[in-house]
């Protein structure tokens, strides 16, 4: 029976898909590729053998869905707690409660919020970049190896991806028109990521700093003129009124929790030990010990958290798979570098490089070991994809055989 729920549910996507794909005819082929691969990899990790992460925080994510739609449907509320690292539990416990417990199902889920990203990513390159740029862009986040892992999983990572490709439409949109709407939008996505994980405010702290720079820039100038610009003088006071309620602990996000305890350095420094463990952590000179090595080993944790494992740190078999994953990002990041010119001279860019090494940054001190950052940074691959947009070509599209 729950195999039956679970190909029904499989069979629901893929019709919708297909309707979609009908839409978009200019990236149809990429939607039905990026769709049997995906389908694919749930049918050999279902059947056949176990996905890597598919064990642990996915088996608990799932069963305790199940254990919430024990209650019932009507009993779902009594289980809803806002913005929670279990929030997906939750989000699965509705169906669950009305048809069923199926692991198909709810990778199911997971397959069509994975689709989603690939149409919303190349509608956002479409707003960055050349629809030839474009195109090259929806085909890599359809191949990528750790987007299609995480898009059959009972994991987060798919879920916050799809958010933040809907904040960066939200970025891309201010920086054309400085509407409110806009803005509006960018918090939208950044609000859904944080439900899944909170770390993700800091994206939504960067670009409200942007705007909070522009706008008092627009206000004083406008004051200087004797002219009051009241659309940004009401922008800039909601920014300050916002980031006054953070400062005060008015309010708080899980993994990161008020001003006061994100900013407190024995905390940052318990948590970045407390994460280096098990086979595949990081090297012990990566631990902070005290106040002093956090200005030097802040960035290393940045880069292992970016790029590990590197070919020392491989002590398992089982630790090549994430050395090639590792190897993917190396090469992002090398096109990027390579794209750096172009990218500093757009502010959209500009703003999504900035907020992805913010992120950067932040989950080098919570991640301690390459297995964990292997799921976490995949999280951002898109961003990463976004900016290396126009040289993707020499990674992705090396055969002739493929025509964009």
């Amino acid at each position: 029976m729950a195999d039956l729920i679970g190909f029904t549910s499989i069979a629901l996507v893929s019709l919708i898909v297909f309707f979609i794909a009908l839409k978009f005819q200019d990236i149809s082929k990429i939607i039905f590729v990026g769709l049997i691969l995906r389908i694919l990899f749930i049918i050999l990790g279902h059947y056949v053998f176990a996905l890597p992460d598919s064990t642990a925080d996915a088996r608990t994510f799932e069963g305790l869905a199940w254990g919430i739609a024990n209650d019932g449907f009507f009993n779902l509320s009594s289980h809803y707690r806002g913005p929670h690292p279990h929030f997906i539990s939750w989000l699965i416990a509705i169906p669950y409660s009305m048809f069923g417990r199926s692991i198909l199902m709810a990778q199911s889920l997971s397959l069509l919020v994975g689709i989603a990203c690939i149409i919303f990513g190349w509608k956002l390159a479409n707003k960055i970049w050349d629809k030839h740029t474009a195109k090259k862009i929806a085909w890599a986040i359809a191949l990528f190896p750790s987007l299609v892992l995480y898009s059959v999983l009972v994991m987060r990572e798919v879920y916050i991806c799809f958010f933040i490709i809907v904040a960066l439409h939200g970025i891309c949109d201010w920086f054309k028109t400085e509407s409110l709407r806009s803005i509006i939008l960018a918090m939208i996505g950044f609000v859904g990521g944080v439900f899944f994980h909170g770390s993700i405010s800091v994206g939504a702290m960067v670009f409200l700093l942007i705007i909070g720079y522009i706008t008092f820039k627009k206000t004083f100038i406008s004051f200087y003129r004797f002219h009051i610009d009241y659309k940004a003088l009401t922008i800039f006071f909601l920014i300050v009124l916002t980031f006054q309620l953070y400062i005060s602990n008015k309010f708080q996000v899980s993994y990161l929790g008020n001003f006061k305890s994100s900013s407190n350095i024995d905390r940052i420094m318990s948590k970045a030990d407390n994460a280096t463990r098990g086979t595949a952590s990081w090297p012990e000179w990566l631990v902070i010990k005290s106040k002093d090595e956090i200005f030097y080993k802040a960035p290393l944790r940045s880069l292992y958290f970016a790029f590990a494992p590197f070919p020392w740190d491989v002590k398992e078999a089982k630790h090549l798979i994430g050395m090639f994953d590792s190897f993917l990002y190396m090469y992002l990041a090398y096109l990027i570098l390579r794209n750096l010119k172009n990218i500093l001279k757009d502010p959209i860019l500009r703003t999504i490089l900035l907020i992805l090494l913010c992120y950067i940054f932040v989950f080098g001190f919570g991640v301690g070991n390459f297995g964990t950052g292997i799921r976490h940074r995949a999280k951002f691959t898109i961003m990463f994809i976004l900016l290396a947009g126009p040289l993707l070509k020499r990674l992705v599209f090396a055969k002739k055989t493929i025509k964009i």
